[in-house]
């Protein structure tokens, strides 16, 4: 009997934490839209593609936030690199002015062309663009650069 009970509470643990790996739909609040940054950092080459400002400040590679819906001005930060080759990063920046709907679960995406990549934000559920899709050279960092980005923050609406 104590045996049997054991193994019931293994068989519960079990099947508890085995639904929990399954994905969970975000809900977005009111008023909110989601947005997720696209990252793909498995294989040779690391890409993160992310919006570039949180209070009106430069900021790293974020999970998903919510933010009030409607127009916005966004900064993006495009990084890529080839994995294990020191000074292979690229960057490059460009600004969305897009308005984006209340309820909604936006993503950023990307296309590389050589030495260009091509941005843009589309709707997660239907794959649909929402903002013209935008060019940029990718470039080495600059070291000197903070300052230039800080006042892109600031321009920015986030």
């Amino acid at each position: 009997m104590k045996n049997l009970n054991w193994l019931l509470i293994l068989a519960l643990s079990v099947a508890s934490l085995g639904c929990s790996v399954f994905p969970i739909k975000a809900v977005v609040k009111d008023n909110h839209f989601r947005l997720e940054n696209f990252k793909r950092d498995k294989g040779p080459k690391r890409e993160f593609i992310y919006l570039m400002c949180f209070h009106k400040k430069p900021i790293r590679w974020a999970e998903p936030k919510q933010y009030l819906s409607g127009e916005h001005d966004l900064w993006v930060k495009a990084r890529i690199s080839k994995r294990g080759v020191p000074l292979s990063r690229k960057e490059a920046f460009v600004n969305f002015k897009v308005n984006l709907e209340s309820g909604k679960s936006y993503m950023l995406n990307r296309e590389i062309e050589g030495k260009r990549i091509k941005l843009w934000i589309q709707e997660v559920e239907t794959g649909l663009g929402v903002s013209e899709t935008l060019y940029a050279d990718l470039k080495r960092p600059k070291i000197t650069e903070y300052n230039l980005r800080k006042k892109q923050c600031e321009s920015g609406s986030i």
